[in-house]
């Protein structure tokens, strides 16, 4: 304990294990770690946020409930996005439709790795 003005404070870690029996602590420390790792991955800020909770119990204003929870933002990465072209129905296509086709031209089938015209 660290004495002040006020009197003495008990250390924030030690009130932290005893909520929910050390649970939170564990998943404050857990999820430090997951988002170490993912801004580690991403290159990207993320954020941990404990919020405790504290209220008077009814009916025992000397009792007091106290409750905490550990949110967790971390950098995810972005989905990859794909191109398309809308025609004039509002239908999307892989092929702009405004572009003319050149005669011969064929596509490699990414299942198959067989070309295909582009025609069909």
């Amino acid at each position: 304990m660290t004495d002040t003005p006020e009197g003495q404070v008990r250390p924030f870690a030690a009130v932290l294990q005893d909520i929910r029996n050390g649970q939170i602590s564990d998943h404050a420390a857990i999820s430090m770690q997951q988002l170490v790792a993912a801004v580690r991955e991403h290159g990207k800020k993320g954020t941990l946020t404990l919020t405790i909770c504290v209220e008077p119990m009814k009916n025992n204003p000397d009792a007091l409930a106290v409750s905490a929870e550990v949110t967790l933002k971390a950098p995810r990465e972005a989905p990859k996005a794909a191109i398309f072209f809308a025609d004039n129905d509002g239908n999307l296509l892989r092929d702009d439709p405004r572009q003319i086709a050149l005669p011969g031209l064929r596509r490699v089938d990414t299942l198959t790795n067989e070309p295909k015209d582009l025609a069909q």
